[in-house]
């Protein structure tokens, strides 16, 4: 059976929890609310926080159904395509978020010049075999690397802390700018909408779900942590610094015997987008056959990679245009999946409660 276990599906949460945080979102942020924007980042988490106990009650309701199922009952065909169709954009723009973001960063720190093809050629194959293997397939191999990716991150916080560094000025920015920025990089957020699409797919055992809760604050702590040093060590310029965990190394890159320790962070970075993008990759593909059930995950690959070699041109090769985009226009967007579309499911299963309870009553 292609079902995944608590574990698997922790690792999963904290990859796309850690998905467009750690290298350009700091720099971002601080352009807005300063050093401000640890408060930003914490009230964006606590508003994803808030839809996994949903999740979960969802789960509990609907322990072996599909998510399209569920939404196809209560809604009818027409506006639950209409949802997917909302998924699958939102899916497939993170993804093109992360490479671009990952591309930028490579092309920077290693190559010095455009190697998109090359990119390309080695990314997308490999996300593409993970799709097609399934879901269980992939998250057993982000398990297997899981303590290796997670070792890397905390060695980059570790490190950081043998360069010079202050406590960051709190306080500094007002209301107007405060609330803009959670609207601006609400993009970057909803990471537990994964889980809703393939809730048929994860199996959790009776007093599990706590586990869910640990892995998803584990890494909301690393981030909070990593905005946290970043702001500490760069205290007036960090609006410069666009790749924050590896930043975290400029002046100890050179340690002793050692040599470079960035290749630390660069590994750490690799294995990270590769996984996200897995996950954002399948996701994409799963609201693509359920949108279009005559045509299977071949097709959907087909499909992935043809819009995501043409959108390169749109908004990778110009790289402010995807970020600009982010900012602005996707936040409408993420504010219908990340919070409208959870609300929906309350509501399903509040009507879902009183209906059994009343059931109950007439006999």
């Amino acid at each position: 059976m292609n079902k995944i276990n608590v574990r698997q599906t922790g690792v999963i949460i904290v990859m796309c929890i850690f998905a467009n945080k750690i290298l350009l979102m700091p720099s971002l942020m601080y352009e807005q609310t300063s050093a401000d924007s640890i408060f930003v980042l914490i009230t964006l988490f606590l508003l994803d926080l808030a839809m996994l106990p949903i999740f979960i009650w969802l789960k509990n309701s609907y322990p072996d159904k599909k998510f399209y199922d569920i939404l196809k009952d209560k809604l009818g065909v027409v506006i639950t395509k209409i949802i997917y169709l909302a998924l699958l954009c939102f899916f497939f723009f993170k993804c093109l978020l992360v490479f671009s973001i990952t591309y930028v960063y490579f092309k920077q720190q290693i190559y010095h010049n455009e190697f998109i093809f090359m990119a390309l050629i080695a990314f997308l194959p490999v996300i593409n075999h993970a799709v097609l293997c399934g879901v269980r397939t992939f998250a057993r191999t982000i398990q297997l690397f899981f303590g290796i990716v997670i070792a890397g991150f905390i060695i980059c916080l570790i490190i950081s802390l043998f360069t010079p560094i202050a406590a960051p000025y709190f306080f500094v920015s007002n209301a107007s700018q405060f609330f803009s920025s959670l609207y601006n990089h609400v993009f970057s957020f909803g990471d537990f909408i994964i889980l809703f699409l393939i809730m048929d797919r994860i199996e959790i055992k009776k007093g599990q779900a706590k586990h869910l809760y640990f892995y998803s604050l584990f890494a909301m702590f690393l981030v909070v942590t990593l905005f946290y040093l970043f702001y500490a060590k760069y205290q007036i310029t960090a609006f410069m610094h666009n790749n924050a965990l590896a930043d975290l190394l400029v002046f100890s890159v050179q340690f002793n015997a050692i040599g470079r320790l960035d290749i630390i962070a660069m590994l750490t970075i690799m294995f990270i987008t590769l996984f996200q993008m897995e996950i954002f990759n399948y996701a994409f593909c799963d609201c693509f056959v359920n949108i279009f059930p005559l045509l299977n995950k071949n097709y959907s690959v087909v499909v992935f990679d043809v819009l995501f070699c043409i959108l390169y041109y749109v908004f990778i090769g110009r790289y402010e245009t995807m970020v600009t985009s982010t900012l602005f226009w996707l936040p409408y967007l993420a504010i219908v999946i990340n919070y409208i579309l959870p609300l929906v499911m309350v509501l399903i299963l509040i009507i879902r409660r009183r209906g059994e309870k009343k059931n109950k009553s007439n006999l």
